[in-house]
């Protein structure tokens, strides 16, 4: 029986199927749920990757991954996208394992690569906010530079991270990894600033419509550079912490993190329109892309495979987001 037939009008109809689909399935939601349904392929189809031992090797990289992600998504947000990831994760994990071993004081070493940090999220976010290059050029030349400063710090071998740093990146929490402690930290403060506070919806209004946002009399600029800035953080912090994990300071550590902290954002649901955003669906994502990468390589793949599957869960991530607009139109 037709929706006519029933007395119904089947625009309301196909309106009212994409609103419930978009009830169960929106944005930001449908992560959790594709998230479980990844472990329960995995039990079938590569059971060992969800024994308790592969999960608890897993979950610290996941946890670093979650952190750059916040960093990315707040960008993200701001209409921008940070490819200086990679050069800051690397340079920052470098200066904190020379300041430490030349300092022989881990807390002295972590202010001050922080400040580093800062000062290089600072320099993105006035190349964007006030010289007016566009962010994906910005940040792409911010991390040339940060490669060669890489070379220069490193001469292209390791370095031996702090033994305090490589304690507290092994500890743990009442049985909780401390890298993810760290990580649900970054993504509960941030998540709280941003839609809790005056400044977190001034925030979310400049990614909206910066112009209206100038309009209305909030200093754009002043919340555009801290964004980077904040982004430059979660980067150092995600660069130490893999740092103190490892054991060593590598010249190529941030490389692998730049592809899987965007996919994280846009498969988490935060769109590239600007204003709208969820720092707690990123981290969730973040997961969700460890372990689909821990899958793949239990299943025999290589590096390529794995960054195709990556670039293949972009695509349905942003096919899925479409569907209520798709069912609306089909029904029309």
């Amino acid at each position: 029986m037709t929706a006519r037939a029933l007395g119904r009008d089947p625009i309301m109809a196909s309106e009212g199927t994409a609103s419930e689909f978009r009830s169960l399935f929106n944005e930001f939601s449908w992560i959790w749920g594709g998230t479980v349904a990844l472990f329960i392929v995995s039990a079938f189809v590569a059971p060992g990757v969800v024994k308790m031992a592969a999960i608890s090797s897993m979950l610290p990289f996941a946890a670093i991954l979650a952190i750059a992600a916040v960093g990315m998504t707040i960008v993200i947000q701001q209409r921008g996208l940070d490819m200086s990831l990679p050069g800051i994760m690397t340079i920052t994990g470098l200066l904190f394992a020379k300041i430490g071993f030349l300092s022989g004081s881990t807390l002295l070493a972590v202010p001050l690569t922080l400040l580093i940090a800062i000062g290089i999220g600072t320099v993105n976010g006035l190349l964007v906010a006030r010289v007016n290059i566009t962010p994906i050029v910005a940040t792409l030349a911010t991390n040339a530079i940060l490669l060669g400063a890489v070379r220069t710090v490193s001469g292209g071998s390791y370095l031996t991270a702090p033994e305090g740093l490589a304690a507290f990146s092994h500890s743990s929490l009442f049985g909780i990894p401390m890298t993810v402690v760290l990580a649900l930290l970054f993504i509960i403060v941030i998540s709280v600033v941003t839609k809790r506070t005056i400044a977190g919806r001034r925030f979310v209004a400049v990614g909206a419509n910066p112009a209206a946002a100038a309009a209305a009399g909030i200093p754009t600029l002043r919340y555009q550079v801290a964004t980077y800035a904040v982004a430059a953080i979660c980067y150092a912090v995600a660069g130490m912490l893999f740092t103190g994990f490892i054991g060593t300071a590598s010249h190529i550590a941030g490389n692998d993190y730049l592809l899987p902290a965007i996919a994280a954002v846009v498969v988490g649901g935060t769109p590239f329109s600007g204003g709208r955003g969820s720092v707690i669906a990123s981290g969730m994502a973040a997961l969700f892309m460890a372990q689909l990468g821990q899958m793949v390589l239990a299943l025999g793949a290589d590096t390529s495979v794995q960054l195709l599957v990556q670039a293949l869960a972009i695509v349905v991530a942003v096919t899925i987001r479409h569907i209520p607009t798709v069912l609306r139109i089909f029904h029309s």
